[in-house]
């Protein structure tokens, strides 16, 4: 197994860059916009466009899509530093879920149309996949597609929706062969949010984000935007997986807040003593270094394989393990602080200014989005391990 992620000097220099403008550019106001809206806000958007002028949400994809070329461990690094400096990557369905599905199944005119605007950071798309009844099982959801002439008729409802609250289209799947195999029965859209009949209501989640419900009523698709073949669109999502959750589930993540909390416990005192003499304190903390170090070695490990080529289920481990972990850093550092730390940002006596609060409520929905742990430990058996189905 590779644990390494070799870089060479030149790939060194484009780390140190990105470092840069990062530390020029990026502020508290931002990082907030980006924690909590994803990005909505009009400094996060502005910020947005000077990555998209910098050519970085095209690395890796084609020069005549507006991509910049090069090998994906330059995409590897631009999302290290970003982890690194608490940053949120713009565009982050567009650009890692629905841009290379566009990428590689989409027709010549909806590359086009989408793939050089994903790059600029100009469009945003918001995901259209859960369902009400269906839940974590994608093959179970209900919307359908009629298909008449020269468009599509879509009627249903998707919810827990991320960035459907400001974004220009909706990277949409939906029955479109309800009778069919399960594996043939879904395609996928891009969706264009203004379209007469589809009604937006945002949800105010646990951890302070917005996501929402999106309602179809007799919505009028063109087949323009149907996304590769008909009844594909469940191949293409599985085939996107290991990407989007190498990308949206970095270990980098974990460290800055783990570090400060480090430096909390380092200077505070309780009944007189530091917190970090305290040999209690100084077990959870050395649990969490350990276990946010293992994490790193296996993505790392993903990675390489992911750049070979050769990647399966181990995306899904790296997934499994740091939506876990930053649930536990959660409830350790909870411990840690006490009753203190169970009150929020805006409080006099808030430690970390309310970050540990905040960390247990945002990291419960991490174990579900994006694959659900039970879902990824099943398959990691199937796959992994070669246990029986049943």
């Amino acid at each position: 197994m590779n644990f390494n992620l070799t870089t060479t000097p030149e790939e060194e220099a484009f780390r140190c860059e990105v470092s840069d403008f990062l530390k020029a550019e990026l502020n508290d106001e931002i990082r907030r916009q980006h924690a909590m809206d994803k990005g909505l806000g009009a400094e996060a958007r502005a910020f947005n466009r000077k990555i998209g002028q910098k050519g970085w949400l095209g690395l890796g994809w084609p020069k005549e899509y507006g991509g910049s070329g090069g090998s994906l461990i330059y995409e590897v690094i631009l999302l290290q530093e970003f982890a690194r400096h608490e940053a949120h990557i713009p565009n982050e369905i567009a650009r890692y879920m629905a841009g290379p599905i566009i990428l590689h199944h989409g027709s010549e005119d909806m590359k086009k149309e989408f793939l050089h605007r994903i790059v600029a950071g100009e469009i945003e798309f918001g995901l259209g996949y859960t369902e009400p009844p269906a839940g974590s099982d994608l093959m179970a959801m209900q919307m359908q597609v009629v298909e008449k002439d020269d468009h599509f008729v879509i009627n249903g409802q998707k919810t827990f929706n991320t960035e459907s609250h400001y974004a220009d289209y909706h990277w949409l799947a939906a029955k479109t062969n309800p009778e069919g195999p399960r594996l043939e029965s879904i395609s996928l859209f891009v969706v264009d949010q203004r379209a007469p009949g589809i009604d937006i209501r945002p949800m105010a989640t646990l951890g302070g984000e917005t996501t929402n419900e999106v309602f179809y009523d007799n919505v009028k698709v063109p087949k323009s935007r149907l996304v590769g073949e008909k009844n594909k669109g469940f191949l293409y999502m599985v085939n996107a997986l290991n990407y989007e959750r190498l990308a949206l589930f970095q270990m980098e993540r974990i460290f800055p807040t783990l570090n400060r909390l480090i430096q909390y416990t380092q200077k505070t005192r309780r009944n007189g003593i530091v917190l970090a003499d305290d040999p209690l304190v100084r077990n959870k903390l050395a649990e969490l270094v350990v276990e946010a170090e293992v994490g790193k070695c296996l993505e790392y490990q993903a990675l390489s394989l992911l750049i070979d080529g050769r990647i399966d289920y181990e995306a899904g481990i790296v997934k499994l393990f740091g939506s876990e972990l930053r649930q536990r850093m959660g409830y350790k550092a909870m411990e840690i602080l006490g009753q203190f730390g169970l009150l929020e940002e805006g409080s006099a006596w808030v430690p970390l200014k309310g970050e540990i609060s905040r960390l247990c409520r945002a990291s419960v929905v991490d174990t579900i989005g994006g694959g659900t742990s039970e879902v990824i430990r099943n398959i990691t058996a199937i796959r992994g391990l070669r246990l029986p189905r049943q």
